[in-house]
């Protein structure tokens, strides 16, 4: 793509960035009339020669997703770390709702030792917000787009305190409930994507909330815009609505999203450690320590009847929004497809239990059985072999922590961005696919038995690192399931070979773009080819 494009659209975003300097300027300086001389002098240079910094800046602005999170914080530490993490990635999404919600750990009447597990803790979370407003002026040196603590504390609210389908119903509703209902009929022809780490009966009440408002047909037409991302089922809420509103695109991850960080997969973490201890020996130095208030905030997570024995970081919370943030390599509409959230399967399963359900009293065990038959969207399952380490895996695991050197790499790249400058942080690489550097998919049609060249030589990176270059097929995603062969894989140009027993079937390639900063920096792009 013409450089000529990047100035076209750096008159966009050039007046954030001018505001910065100007402060910066007056802030040392003072004296309106140098700077303005100097700005007048320079801005033609700044728009024309358009660096690679400012490429990197509208890349990051280019898509995003409207996604509204349910949390049952306070419930233990994983949800207090997931949502550092989900804050330091609000420049990647429009993030319409933080609600704190019940769930079957933390309800009231719950009668638990703790009292903090008998309500919801909104206040907890803008807490946490304010503390991201602190950071956010220097996370704006490195990306823009971030939103105001101001505009997210505006979308924090609360859903029903008691359990599941026992605190819902007419005449029940609750900020949280608001919210929710307030997106699912905002005028915006995006999915909105809710991701339940929690229980859902904040969005059960919303949607009662509405059936109140709008005609069956009406309510029927606004369901059809959200999707479901469900944490295991830790409330009965989401069986009744998958029973009650089947159309409703509802995914329930029942064992993948845990493994976002868990026991098993590649360790990134200093392996003489057991997985949770150096699990958090990595959060000391990369999060918790020297990177600011939101940094300081993330807590450190023990076991529940163990307290003497560190858990593993975020159970399974920040796998349910992690594919959100990469636009190039995951599509939320297409389940299949697979990405830094895990895959799933794309046609419903019957009656998918929340496993998360014996936490509660013990006759809330089977609550969801009265709202059977449901269906709902399941977890999917890999099978790769670890490039670096030669280990191969099998299950449904695999298709989240095959990715889990990039996902911690990119967290701690954006921890260093709350406290250091640009030149002093590492920043994405990035992929471009022939002359295509807006960061989506590539759509390509071919004939069995031809040969596809791909050219990624345009990759570049902003900080000036080297780049590696890794393409693979990924055959989960596509629908050929024979051997595909990608001459010289790690080079930045290829040739795919088409097999000649493909037709009809589709193949997607994955580019993997690896730079070689402090940390290492991961940019994805997928080529999807019909044959």
């Amino acid at each position: 793509m013409s450089r000529l494009f990047f100035v076209i659209k750096s008159i966009i975003s050039v007046s954030e960035l001018v505001v910065q300097h100007y402060k910066w300027f007056m802030a040392r300086w003072g004296g309106k009339g140098f700077y303005l001389m100097v700005f007048a002098l320079f801005l033609p240079v700044v728009l024309i020669s358009c660096n690679y910094n400012m490429e990197i800046k509208i890349k990051c602005i280019a898509q995003k997703y409207r996604v509204i999170l349910f949390t049952d914080i306070l419930n233990e530490a994983d949800d207090s770390q997931t949502l550092v993490r989900f804050l330091m990635y609000a420049n990647k999404m429009d993030i319409e709702g933080i609600i704190a919600v019940s769930s079957c750990h933390q309800y009231k009447g719950k009668n638990d030792p703790d009292p903090l597990r008998n309500t919801v803790h909104p206040n907890e979370i803008k807490k946490f917000v304010e503390a991201y407003g602190k950071v956010r002026p220097n996370l704006m040196l490195h990306e823009t787009g971030w939103p105001t603590a101001e505009s997210l504390l505006h979308v924090v609210g609360a859903g029903p305190e008691g359990f599941g389908t026992r605190a819902i119903g007419k005449g029940k509703s609750t900020t949280g409930s608001h919210i929710v209902a307030n997106a699912i009929v905002k005028d915006d022809s995006r999915p909105l994507y809710i991701i339940i780490n929690g229980g859902a009966n904040c969005l059960a009440q919303a949607i009662i909330d509405l059936r109140e408002e709008v005609s069956n047909e009406e309510l029927e037409a606004l369901l059809k815009r959200i999707r479901v991302f469900d944490n295991a089922g830790q409330d009965n809420a989401g069986a009744w609505i998958a029973h009650n509103f089947p159309k409703i695109q509802y995914r329930r991850s029942s064992q993948q999203v845990y493994c976002f960080m868990n026991n098993d997969g590649p360790v990134v973490w200093d392996a003489a450690f057991y997985a949770g201890e150096g699990q958090h020996e990595w959060v000391k130095e990369n999060i918790q320590q020297n990177h600011g208030p939101l940094g300081a905030l993330y807590p450190t997570r023990m076991k529940w009847r163990d307290p003497t024995t560190y858990h593993t970081i975020e159970g399974g919370g920040s796998g349910n929004f992690i594919g959100f943030v990469n636009h190039g390599l995951f599509n939320p509409e297409a389940l299949h497809w697979g990405g830094w959230g895990g895959r799933f399967d794309t046609i419903k399963a019957l009656n998918i239990y929340g496993n998360q359900l014996k936490w509660a009293e013990t006759d809330l065990h089977d609550s969801e059985y009265e709202y059977r038959p449901y269906w709902m969207f399941p977890q999917a399952s890999d099978s790769w072999t670890d490039p670096e380490m030669g280990i191969n895996y099998e299950g449904v695991c695999v298709p989240i922590f095959r990715w889990r050197r990039a996902y911690q790499n990119d967290f701690a790249a954006r921890m260093d961005w709350c406290v250091q400058p640009y030149d002093c942080a590492n920043h994405n690489p990035v992929a471009v696919i022939g002359d295509d550097t807006s960061d989506s998919f590539s759509k390509l049609t071919t004939a069995a038995g031809e040969s596809i060249s791909l050219d990624a030589s345009s990759s570049f990176d902003p900080d000036g690192n080297s780049l590696q270059f890794q393409w693979f097929v990924y055959p989960e995603a596509g629908s050929y399931k024979g051997n595909v062969h990608i001459d010289n894989n790690h080079q930045s140009s290829v040739k795919v070979a088409i097999p000649e027993d493909a037709g009809g079937s589709e193949i997607h390639i994955i580019l993997e773009l690896k730079d070689n900063g402090l940390p290492e920096l991961y940019d994805y792009r997928r080529i999807i080819i019909s044959i």
